[in-house]
């Protein structure tokens, strides 16, 4: 079962994809309290594009450039949302499944209002008074490695 990510006020999301495919996700969108508008021609996005009514885009990776070329604004790669199934076996068969809660989850993220994402990232460093202490260990750990992984690939190549 997708969580439940409706949004109450909103601008339309836009469908840059074949009228099949973009009905079926305009239908995903609605079930979950988005607005979006269907556009299956380079025309009818270079309109919708133009009336800056939408906050983003959904298209598959080789629309991605017509989209961004008519106006700068987030877009939703499609196709990374579909994934290998495998067989009883273990082995990947040539079907693929659509992973309707991650794409909701990047639609949430990208439609979020920046200042609730701000408050929710501030209380989650508040609430753990040590989390300023650990990305400073974390960063100093890592600058440690990276100087002796250097200092071992450098030796192993001079032998």
């Amino acid at each position: 079962m997708v969580p439940d990510l409706t949004k109450s006020a909103q601008t339309p999301i836009l469908i840059f994809l074949p009228k099949g495919a973009a009905d079926a996700i305009a239908t995903k969108l609605a079930e979950h309290g988005y607005e979006s508008t269907v556009a299956s021609s380079i025309p009818e996005v270079f309109d919708a594009l133009r009336s800056d009514r939408y906050v983003l885009a959904v298209t598959t990776r080789p629309d991605i450039d017509i989209v961004r070329n008519i106006r700068s604004i987030p877009v939703v790669n499609l196709e990374v949302f579909f994934h290998a199934v495998l067989s009883s076996g273990g082995l990947v068969t040539s079907s693929k499944q659509f992973d309707d809660t991650g794409f909701l989850q990047r639609i949430k993220a990208l439609t979020e209002p920046r200042t609730s994402r701000t408050e929710v990232s501030q209380t989650e460093l508040t609430s753990n008074g040590t989390a300023g202490a650990d990305a400073r260990w974390a960063s100093r750990w890592l600058a440690s490695a990276r100087s002796l992984l250097g200092t071992y690939f450098a030796a192993s190549a001079k032998s």
